[in-house]
């Protein structure tokens, strides 16, 4: 792939990214519950971003005990 290629790629997926995580920002944030509840919705975050790390952990002592 030339540079030039590569450059524009980057460069439309970021200003998508960024306009979606804006407008998903702003329409999640609206609703009534999370504006009520911005507490919970953070830990609610926090433990979904873990929950990979953790099932990464589990399936390596699994996998330990097989062998």
């Amino acid at each position: 792939m030339k540079y030039q290629q590569f450059f524009s790629y980057n460069v439309i997926g970021g200003l998508l990214w960024v306009a979606v995580a804006t407008f998903a920002g702003y329409f999640f944030g609206n609703i009534k519950f999370v504006k009520e509840n911005f507490s919970l919705v953070i830990f609610g975050v926090i433990i979904i971003s873990l929950l990979p790390i953790v099932i990464e952990i589990i399936k390596k002592k699994i996998l330990v005990k097989k062998t």
